[in-house]
């Protein structure tokens, strides 16, 4: 993406050198625009070198030719700012066009983020919050401030957000909303099952996988309900509510609770098959504990999902298998009356806890191999298909 990188004249001037690097790293076209307060910080130089491409600060300087400003602003994809002091959010608020990033703003006609970075009293005097307001009526997207250590030493909410935040923000500010009124309930994680109050009964997962679905369909515009197992790291989102569960029976009623209400419902949790036919109430001591356990078999929260609301919601699963997964992942498309269940191996060094993994789409209509290697790209082609069949259920033109 072709992106014009303002940078302003506070301390924080130093953390965009990160973000112009990581920007360009991301194979993004970087072209760094400076206010002259910001040139006392950080020397243009150092942003040239970086984005290989001539700074521009001046009305008159011209780095893509004559009438730059113009050029800019056509060029230009979307407009980031960090960091955005107070003076300059007071000059962009007021349509002032008195240097080069100020002019290519006021004729830029896509998305804008800022990540303002001020003094905590600055930040919450009435007249900038009015220049926020009336900024973020034109259509401005922000990032922080964040609460932390400012230039003057005290703390308070003003610091200018990290790189890393900054580039989250810009791609959520720029993901299309094509999952807009679309309410997507997803599983993840694994379920424990007590044998008694300190041993458990579970498996490998992280729920990394039904993370990156809950993000990836709150980033599109969808209302999202993530019921996770234990120890989890939850999702970011504006979207996105989160509910816990233990147990294979505890998840079977969140997700029965909350499916009635959901477009489509995407079981990528690793349920436990079994669990012990009793759980002590005490500790049982090695020596008390025989050398074998009963057990018994859990409820299967995709196949009554399925047998509920098969035909009338849009059905995804997981099949993470050692061996033969394609072959496992059609019986489950089946018998569990699914719309599409994604087909993943796991191992040693893939599937379980990593980001990595081999995986295929099996539809009653085929089976496609998943390019990339990646879960964030499983996640887009499961949500892309979701978004497909939505579509399919709402007009009612499904079979």
């Amino acid at each position: 993406m072709r992106l014009v990188l303002g940078v302003s004249g506070g301390i924080a001037a130093y953390k965009a050198c990160e973000l112009a690097s990581r920007l360009v790293r991301d194979s993004h076209e970087v072209q760094v625009l400076m206010t002259a307060g910001a040139a006392r910080f950080v020397a243009p130089l150092t942003f040239s070198a970086l984005t290989h491409r001539p700074v521009g600060m001046a009305t008159t300087d011209e780095p893509m030719g004559p009438l730059s400003h113009v050029a800019l602003a056509r060029w230009a994809q979307g407009v980031v700012i960090a960091p955005a002091t107070a003076n300059l959010l007071a000059r962009l608020a007021s349509g002032a066009a008195d240097d080069l990033l100020t002019l290519v703003v006021l004729g830029f006609r896509g998305p804008v983020l800022l990540a303002p970075a001020m003094e905590a009293e600055m930040w919450s005097h009435p007249r900038t919050q009015a220049n926020v307001q009336r900024l973020s009526g034109d259509g401005v997207r922000w990032v922080g401030p964040e609460f932390g250590r400012l230039a003057s030493g005290s703390a308070g909410l003003g610091r200018m957000a990290e790189p890393e935040q900054i580039m989250r923000a810009w791609d959520w500010a720029t993901t299309p909303q094509d999952l807009l009124g679309v309410r997507v309930l997803i599983t993840a994680g694994p379920t424990w099952e007590h044998f008694d109050p300190v041993r458990i009964l579970t498996n490998p997962a992280t729920g990394s996988m039904g993370v990156l679905l809950a993000e990836e369909a709150s980033r599109r515009g969808a209302e999202v309900v993530l019921v996770h197992g234990p120890r989890v790291t939850l999702p970011s989102g504006p979207s996105i509510r989160t509910r816990s569960a233990i147990s294979a029976r505890d998840m079977l009623t969140a997700v029965l609770e909350e499916s009635g209400a959901a477009d489509a419902v995407i079981g990528a949790a690793a349920v436990s098959d079994f669990r012990p036919a009793e759980r002590l109430v005490a500790k049982a001591h090695k020596e008390d504990v025989a050398h074998e356990w009963a057990m018994a078999p859990n409820p299967d929260v995709l196949a009554e999902v399925g047998r509920r609301f098969a035909g009338r919601k849009v059905l995804v699963g997981f099949a993470a298998e050692t061996d033969d997964a394609v072959a496992s992942a059609q019986k489950k498309l089946m018998a569990k009356h699914l719309d599409l269940v994604v087909a993943n191996e796991v191992g040693d060094s893939r599937g379980f806890g990593s980001d990595e993994h081999r995986a295929w789409m099996v539809t009653p209509a085929g089976t496609v191999s998943l390019a990339g290697g990646h879960k964030a790209a499983t996640a887009k082609a499961v949500l892309d298909f979701v978004k497909e069949q939505v579509q399919i259920v709402r007009g009612g033109s499904r079979p």
